[in-house]
């Protein structure tokens, strides 16, 4: 009897060890579209302000089939709750995570056209977010397919920019194989529908930039700051939850927020839609908090922050955005020392993205940034620029160079970030930039110089000999001084040459035009190409002979025999073109401002 006691007894002890051992957490369980039928009705979870996941009610109104493509399909809704009587349905809240009868149907990512007079919203089905991401991470190819040429204007970039934001944010073009489940009037309503679109935040922004830049994003007015409010919550992210795509962070923050829609351990899946749509991607993972909701009649938006990096955004694609809580990703970082002749030197810090499309863009509005920040936009100002950018393995760009005018502040940061582009979409190598140490010296004058006139030491130069090239300079206002070069003729070549004295822009042109530089045909090539760039704080002096050469693998010879340019046209690894001029010498002397302008002098060359 008393073994039989003390039988029940730890049968009793153990089956209330069981009850009180904490259960592993259950996955959800999904509710495949096809289940979904019109009538039924749902919650949606949310972050209407703060870090507080609230509710809302969702009555589904019917389902689309192939609409944004095929075997693509979105769930027709009507929301309920909240602020959603007001507000519509709302930028930020994209991803919101949509259950019926406890289980997960999809996110919340579209919203019916333009000044809507209730929350209709497109609901993109959970499977098609996971299948869409499932892809194994995979750099993406070479090129970043913008047609962008470095250095680059403001112009050029929010023309970028405006691209990238409009290929991932265009309505939902109508298939003609769309098939309605519920009322046949909802076919009508498909063209009308557009992703939601993720609510950008933007800190450390100067005015005109912001505006510049939230025009191109369609992001509305308002500007938000991570130091404004209190600090975003540090538990796990949950269904519901704000969550941040990085750009730039630092002294200036640019990102994106939206919605996680589903936890599968350390991934997560969000937006219902694609960010920019970049496919295979490196971006950093953050935290978001809400501060309040803006109503609009166009579209309402969450005021949101950036918050602390908590893991990588790896896959952004048509229907979710997906990461991997844990270390952030790598970001280039950027450095810039702000020295002005009228105020106390500034040190700023940024971190952009790695992304080869996106990683130049955001640099040149970085830095452009700076400058604008404490800079007057208009009138006269010469900037000159010292630094360097370096890349994996040791390689480095260095900078060194002077703008002056009333386009200085955007000349100076297209020049500087320029090898930031050309790297990153380089065909040769993966090449993003890992650091640029920049510093941007500023004067509100027009410090330049002019090249007025230029003279050798003698009237019969001799082949083989060193004469004194003199260059007299004008500065801008009035005052002259001449400069003294050494120049060695070569010692085989006689006859009528040309000795052009030219700043960087007309040496640029001629050797465009006339001499026809090859291709790089390598990334040590590339990276020698670089630091060779033209630069506006130097006196070029080029000795030309108006004789047919040859440019091979960027070097310019003078006419080959037959034989050997046919032995260089035989080796594909090496470019070769055929040229109209030769140059046959070349010096420069550096000065400390702009140069601008050019003369020739025709020489007369003989052996004694």
């Amino acid at each position: 009897m008393t073994r039989l006691i003390l039988s029940v007894c730890l049968a009793i002890a153990g089956a209330a060890a069981l009850w009180a051992a904490p259960s592993a957490p259950q996955r959800p369980v999904f509710m495949p579209v096809e289940d979904v039928k019109p009538g039924m009705v749902g919650i949606g979870r949310t972050v209407f302000a703060g870090d507080r996941i609230e509710e809302f009610k969702v009555n589904v109104i019917g389902v689309l089939r192939n609409v944004t493509a095929p075997q693509r399909d979105l769930i027709l809704a009507r929301l309920e709750g909240g602020p959603l009587a007001t507000t519509g349905v709302i930028q930020g809240m994209s991803g919101s995570p949509v259950y019926i009868d406890g289980k997960l149907v999809g996110a919340v990512s579209y919203a019916l056209g333009s000044f809507p007079k209730e929350p209709l919203a497109g609901i993109t089905p959970i499977a098609e977010m996971i299948t869409a991401t499932s892809q194994v991470d995979a750099p993406r190819p070479g090129g970043s397919g913008l047609d962008l040429t470095w250095p680059a204007t403001p112009e050029q970039v929010l023309s970028a920019i405006s691209r990238l934001i409009g290929a991932a944010a265009r309505p939902v073009s109508v298939r003609p194989g769309v098939r309605v489940d519920g009322p046949a009037s909802l076919a009508d309503l498909a063209p009308q529908l557009r992703p939601i679109g993720a609510a950008m935040v933007m800190s450390g922004v100067e005015a005109s930039i912001e505006r510049e830049l939230r025009a191109t994003l369609h992001a509305g007015d308002t500007r938000s700051s991570q130091t404004a409010g209190p600090q975003t919550s540090a538990g796990p992210l949950r269904p519901g939850d704000a969550v941040g795509m990085a750009l730039v962070t630092g002294d200036m923050e640019m990102g994106a927020t939206g919605t996680v829609t589903h936890v599968d351990g350390a991934k997560i899946y969000g937006f219902g839609h694609p960010f920019l749509n970049l496919g295979p991607t490196s971006m950093p993972m953050t935290r978001a908090r809400v501060f309040t909701v803006l109503p609009s009649l166009d579209s309402s938006m969450k005021v949101a922050t950036l918050g602390p990096i908590i893991g990588t955004m790896t896959q952004d694609r048509a229907t979710a955005v997906a990461g991997v809580i844990g270390a952030g990703p790598s970001q280039m970082e950027l450095n810039v020392t702000l020295r002005s002749d009228r105020d106390a030197e500034r040190r700023l810090q940024f971190r952009v993205l790695h992304d080869q499309a996106l990683t130049p863009l955001f640099a040149y509005v970085a830095v452009l940034n700076a400058l604008a920040g404490y800079e007057r936009n208009m009138g006269t100002l010469t900037i000159q620029t010292s630094g360097d950018v370096q890349f994996p393995g040791g390689d480095r760009v260095a900078i060194d160079d002077v703008f002056a005018g009333d386009g200085a502040l955007s000349q100076a940061a297209a020049a500087a970030t320029a090898s930031i582009g050309l790297a990153a979409t380089n065909e040769f190598r993966p090449a993003l930039a890992t650091r640029m140490n920049l510093t941007l010296s500023v004067a509100e004058k027009n410090d330049s110089t002019t090249i007025e006139r230029a003279w050798l030491d003698t009237t019969r130069p001799k082949a083989g000999a060193t004469h004194t090239l003199n260059v007299q300079l004008r500065g801008y206002r009035g005052a002259t001084e001449t400069i003294q070069m050494p120049v060695t003729l070569p010692v085989q070549t006689t006859g009528t040459l040309t000795l052009l004295v030219a700043d960087a822009g007309t040496l640029t042109g001629l050797e465009d035009r006339d001499l026809r530089p090859a291709r790089p045909a390598s990334w040590p090539a590339l990276l020698t190409r670089m630091n060779d760039a033209r630069r506006n704080n130097r006196v070029y002096v080029r000795l030309i002979h108006s004789a047919p050469g040859t440019v091979v693998a960027g070097d310019t010879l003078p006419a080959l025999p037959g034989s050997v340019r046919s032995v260089f046209d035989d080796d594909k690894t090496v470019g070769t073109a055929p040229v109209t001029k030769t140059v046959i010498g070349a010096w420069e002397h550096r000065l400390n401002r702009a140069v601008r302008g050019s003369r020739e002098i025709s020489l007369n060359v003989t052996t004694r």
